[in-house]
């Protein structure tokens, strides 16, 4: 054959092909289930009861040939029709309706699909049928899902990060802090407990002086004038205020001053890394800061521990008894009298659970956000300066553990601590 041949014959091809595809037209209820026989998606058609009057491949396929049975029964294994059903929502507007849906398979696997219904008219314009399209996105949403999942952590470390950057910028202002009150502080409680005993002297002079006035015998006139006068002092109201009252103000000023150093004692522990660290039984840290909190503990309820066996774990010892104390005593805060604090352990996951709970008053569901910030406290102004969870959230987070809080008003707070068993090197 001549090249001019071929070319004739090739260029034949495109007419010899669009006639072949254009005689499919001549019948076209023959193409139309041609297409829906052959579409890569599930074609359904129920009728205003919702029984299936037409299913294509696919869904025989998946699902099993059902004319005649409902559609609710077969595609999602109810008994009644579907909440949210798209087909259901065409029939009332008369337009088209897409939803996102989980259907069961004959095998009994769950998966989600994408539905969109439309209505089928009659020749007079009513409504007789319903025709969903079915495209499974189950890897599409699975995807979704993942990408949802990877923002949400992205979130939490963002979160992370951003709180353990406020914390390391408020540990050093803590520290610069607690620093410049620490000295001052320091020689005013030291010069108060001195008044304190010179006011103690003071009291014991003028009681001996007292003594001697009332047992010395009478002389003369001069004698009996200083004698008067002495006592007349002394029986004073202004003097029997003084010595009633200057103890008490000595007193109240050593409390607010121990109160300070306390303070400036838990910033310094706030802001420090220590990283001096060793083999650490977690049961013994907990008797330890339950031994120190015996007597408070006490007055207010009682403790039920179940304490299970532990590895050591490679920490810092001051620390963790730091957390442990913070942390019951935030309970025995919380707690009703009588009220009870639960403390228990466990080994779980390459992990040392400890849980500690109480049966108090609970925490609001918008305060649970700010318990772990530094200065946020709910009690009442002198009682608390908010340190002490922040101390307990800084020892965990330094130890690289994690810490959940459930809580309900009037039923109490549970407080999950998991720190990660951590040997020292080379053991």
């Amino acid at each position: 054959m001549s090249s001019s041949q071929d070319k004739a014959s090739n260029m034949t091809h495109p007419d010899i092909y669009f006639d072949a595809a254009r005689k499919l037209l001549d019948d076209p209820a023959r193409i139309l289930e041609n297409i829906m026989m052959s579409m890569g998606d599930g074609l359904s058609i129920q009728d205003r009861n919702m029984r299936i009057v037409y299913q294509n491949k696919f869904m025989t396929d998946n699902f099993g040939s059902h004319i005649g049975d409902y559609c609710y029964n077969i595609y999602e294994k109810r008994s009644t029709t579907c909440e949210g059903c798209p087909i259901i929502e065409s029939f009332r507007t008369g337009q088209v309706t897409k939803a996102l849906r989980v259907g069961i398979t004959n095998e009994g696997i769950p998966f989600r699909f994408e539905n969109i219904a439309s209505v089928l008219r009659n020749e007079h314009g009513e409504i007789v049928a319903g025709m969903e399209l079915c495209r499974i996105v189950e890897e599409r949403e699975k995807a979704f899902d993942d990408l949802r999942e990877a923002m949400q952590r992205l979130k939490e470390m963002q979160n992370q990060l951003v709180r353990a950057e406020k914390l390391a910028g408020i540990g050093q202002l803590a520290a610069g802090v607690a620093h410049e009150i620490n000295n001052p502080t320091g020689f005013v409680l030291s010069n108060i407990n001195t008044m304190q005993k010179y006011v103690a002297n003071f009291f014991h002079y003028v009681d001996s002086v007292e003594s001697l006035v009332k047992s010395s015998p009478i002389g003369d006139s001069t004698a009996q004038s200083i004698r008067a006068g002495v006592q007349q002092i002394i029986d004073s109201d202004d003097y029997r205020y003084l010595k009633d009252d200057l103890p008490e103000v000595i007193k109240e000023s050593l409390d607010g001053l121990q109160r300070i150093k306390t303070i400036v004692a838990n910033l310094l522990v706030f802001a420090s890394r220590e990283t001096e660290r060793c083999m650490v039984d977690v049961n013994e840290e907990i008797e330890s800061a339950l031994m120190l909190l015996d007597d408070e503990i006490r007055k207010k309820g009682h403790v039920v521990k179940n304490l299970g066996h532990l590895p050591k774990i490679f920490a810092n010892p001051q620390q963790l008894k730091k957390m442990f104390v913070n942390l019951i005593q935030n309970a025995m805060q919380a707690i009703r009298p009588d009220g009870r604090i639960s403390v228990s352990t466990e080994e779980k996951d390459n992990y040392i659970s400890i849980v500690i709970s109480d049966n108090g008053v609970g925490i609001p569901a918008d305060v649970v956000q700010n318990i772990f910030n530094p200065f946020f406290t709910t009690r009442e102004v002198g009682n608390g300066v908010g340190l002490g969870l922040s101390i307990a959230y800084r020892v965990i987070e330094g130890h690289n553990g994690n810490v959940d809080v459930q809580s309900e008003p009037g039923l109490g707070t549970t407080f999950t601590i998991r720190l990660p068993i951590v040997q020292a090197k080379g053991e």
